[in-house]
């Protein structure tokens, strides 16, 4: 039985700029490239064949060749290049005159729910029973969870696993007390462009871009093109924004790498809270200090791009198939919480 509160991909899942993603991190990489392989055989989804390429931008030149040096050094199977301002106008004319790059062949654009309602709809082929729009807590005996409660109803069951995002620690500790992942507040807006990019763009983290306000604090430029909709982004916020107040600094910020979207008509903003980790690597594995209940959460900006294989890693824990998760992922690092 799934038990979902609002809808299937109401979170990040579905609420993201739709991008399945090279995590860089060693520890993920794995998850990565093994997720890429299950959405292969997910039926009604489709990833693209290759990846469409991304390309870090930035107004600093030398700094986007270091960046390139840098990126060869660690990851040379991402076959890192350099792009100066002249081949970067060819490549994509829409970026803005004077811009550098560092392309790396990774980026697998996708509707951001698409993948979520496809396993949604695997499961009920598979004899689950999916409860959309129940509100759940936690039943147990002792440290032992025996099942949950929804709606008032207790249902038996072996094994409980949360998986609901930042909302996971208070179903785990009620209390609060446990809080091993924390909200980082996303805001993405459609933007409507006669020629949008080709590529995956995001702005290279190498230097403070000239121009930037200060209420751009918490902002990064990123624009991905999926299924026909462009997804211009997107912030990083610890606390909850105003989404229509925010929207014209995401439009400010990402006209200076793409003029364009300064002129684009502006579609529907979207707004999730990203479940990020206090180490920024998810919680795979049973709770400390409990028996039966299980958790799989704290992916931050990487749930689309290693969720898939997340899932089968905590089934494997689940069945018996795997005795314990790697040990940068288990949920053990971060203590058991005080109520159990």
């Amino acid at each position: 039985m799934l038990i979902e509160r609002s809808d299937i991909a109401a979170g990040a899942s579905g609420r993201n700029s739709g991008v399945v993603q090279h995590p860089f991190d060693p520890v993920l990489v794995d998850l990565h490239l093994e997720t890429i392989d299950l959405y292969r055989g997910l039926d009604d989804f489709a990833l693209p064949a290759v990846p469409v390429g991304l390309l870090s931008v930035t107004s600093d030149v030398d700094g986007a060749r270091r960046l390139t040096d840098e990126v060869v050094a660690s990851h040379p199977g991402l076959k890192p290049r350099f792009v100066p301002p002249d081949e970067l106008a060819s490549l994509e004319p829409s970026i803005a005159k004077g811009m550098a790059a560092c392309r790396l062949d990774i980026g697998y654009p996708v509707g951001p729910a698409h993948a979520t309602r496809a396993y949604a709809a695997r499961a009920e082929r598979a004899g689950v029973e999916i409860r959309i729009g129940a509100s759940a807590s936690i039943s147990w005996t002792g440290t032992r969870s025996d099942g949950v409660v929804v709606d008032g109803e207790r249902i038996v069951a072996g094994d409980v696993l949360v998986a609901a995002g930042p909302w996971s620690p208070s179903i785990v500790d009620p209390s609060g007390a446990w809080q091993p992942i924390v909200r980082r507040w996303g805001v993405v807006v459609q933007v409507s462009l006669e020629a949008p990019p080709s590529h995956v763009l995001e702005e290279a983290e190498i230097s403070i871009e000239p121009g930037a306000a200060e209420d751009d604090a918490g902002h990064a430029f990123s624009l991905v093109t999926a299924d026909g909709v462009t997804s211009l982004g997107s912030t990083f916020l610890a606390e909850e924004p105003d989404v229509p107040a925010t929207v014209p600094s995401l439009i400010r910020r990402g006209s200076r790498f793409v003029p364009a979207i300064a002129d684009a008509r502006v579609g529907p903003s979207r707004l999730c809270a990203r479940p990020l980790s206090l180490d920024g690597r998810p919680l795979v594995g049973r709770v400390a200090g409990t028996d039966g209940l299980w958790i799989a959460a704290g992916h931050g900006p990487w749930g689309i791009s290693t969720g898939s294989a997340s899932g089968r890693l905590i089934a494997d824990l689940i069945n018996g198939g795997l005795a314990s998760p790697p040990p940068a992922l288990d949920p053990d690092r971060f203590g058991a919480p005080p109520s159990s």
